[in-house]
């Protein structure tokens, strides 16, 4: 019984060789060719008709998976499981995640390219390609080009292909059988599954080992004494001695709004309130007023300090017709810029937080001195 046959393979010195040869092939009617190249071609795969590859796609899909989970794992435990306040940011603030989010994607990328190209396109374990038996593998693995006519639904006619390939140019023709393989069953993969558990084990345990003998060996100890700088903490790396440093001049922070004007009345005529009268507006003014303002100027706002008698300034009382005839912008540019004994507050009270302490205000003054339409 005759082997069956896999092809007629032919040797081509050169890459340009191998392109020029493959259409001289196909005008002879052989259509199904495979080429055999010791570094990658451009443009082999359109010569020879080769259907673009899935693996793409494959990894796109499966890498998008790993982003998808590691997002949903990063909003599990920031939000339901372990949900913690960091910096006053949102318990779902997505925009840290991206780091493992970034990781999540690259690992289940990289494992799929890696395994979808070795075991579903390559279809490995099978190792029993007959290129690996032919005469001119050699060859191909160092400087040479190999083109193979394989056999169509009807089989192959060797004296054609073989005169084929040689009017191409075609070296070192050769027919290569193809043998008989067994597909890997599962005996087969309970030894490579083994083989894999044991390399683990003796790799941990290894490691372990040596951890445990040599604790003090680089890189180990590497990660564990990082140098660190305490916050207030001196440093000799800066000029100034300091480790914490003050931003570059000019700097300008986000959300930043300018107070230009000079003096409180101008302020009064150039800056108007933007925040809606709303309960979520006056619940932050309250609380911001408790926190900065309650101290001097008392809860409602009547100038009585809750300080001692060493504290001698005279706190301006909010109640006042000075203070209820001034306008708005008029007291945010007194928070911003300070007046008299009271400091300024810009860098400590956000824009949006100031404004809303001036609604709080005026709504303190009207729960002391409500009009008659708004007693009922």
């Amino acid at each position: 019984m005759l082997e069956p046959l896999f092809g007629v393979l032919a040797l081509f010195p050169s890459a340009d060789a191998l392109l020029k040869a493959i259409p001289q092939v196909k005008e002879r009617g052989f259509t199904r060719l495979e080429a055999y190249t010791p570094y990658p071609v451009h443009g082999i795969d359109e010569a020879l008709d080769l259907p673009k590859s899935k693996l793409g796609i494959l990894v796109f899909i499966l890498a998008s998976l790993g982003a998808i989970c590691a997002f949903l794992f990063e909003w599990w435990t920031s939000t339901v499981s372990y949900p913690l306040l960091t910096a006053g940011k949102a318990y779902n603030g997505w925009q840290a995640w991206v780091p493992v989010m970034l990781e999540g994607t690259i690992l289940v990328g990289t494992f799929t390219a890696a395994l979808g190209m070795l075991f579903v396109f390559n279809r490995l374990p099978f190792f029993g390609n007959p290129m690996l038996r032919s005469k001119a593998v050699d060859e191909i693995t160092r400087d040479k080009f190999a083109l193979v006519i394989r056999p169509g639904d009807g089989g192959l006619d060797t004296s054609a292909a073989i005169a084929a390939l040689r009017a191409a140019g075609g070296q070192a023709i050769e027919v290569v059988p193809a043998p008989h393989y067994r597909r890997a069953g599962l005996a087969w993969w309970a030894k490579v599954t083994a083989g894999i558990g044991a390399a683990c084990l003796v790799a941990g345990y290894g490691t372990a080992w040596a951890i445990r003998t040599f604790p003090t060996t680089k890189p180990m100890v590497e990660m564990e004494n990082q140098p660190r700088l305490d916050a207030q903490a001196p440093d000799t790396f800066f000029a100034s001695g300091r480790g914490m440093q003050l931003p570059p001049v000019g700097t300008v922070p986000r959300a930043f709004m300018p107070v230009l004007a000079t003096n409180p009345d101008q302020g009064g005529k150039a800056l108007v309130d933007p925040l809606p009268v709303t309960a979520r507006v006056l619940e932050r003014g309250r609380q911001q007023f408790d926190i900065h303002c309650a101290v001097c100027h008392d809860k409602l706002g009547t100038g009585k300090p809750w300080l001692d008698s060493t504290y001698e300034a005279q706190p301006t009382d909010l109640q006042s017709s000075t203070i209820r005839d001034a306008s708005d912008g008029y007291l945010y540019w007194v928070i911003s810029k300070g007046f008299a004994s009271m400091p300024a507050y810009a860098a400590d009270i956000s824009p949006n937080d100031r404004w809303a302490i001036i609604r709080y205000v005026r709504a303190l003054e009207r729960s002391q001195d409500a009009p008659a339409r708004d007693v009922k």
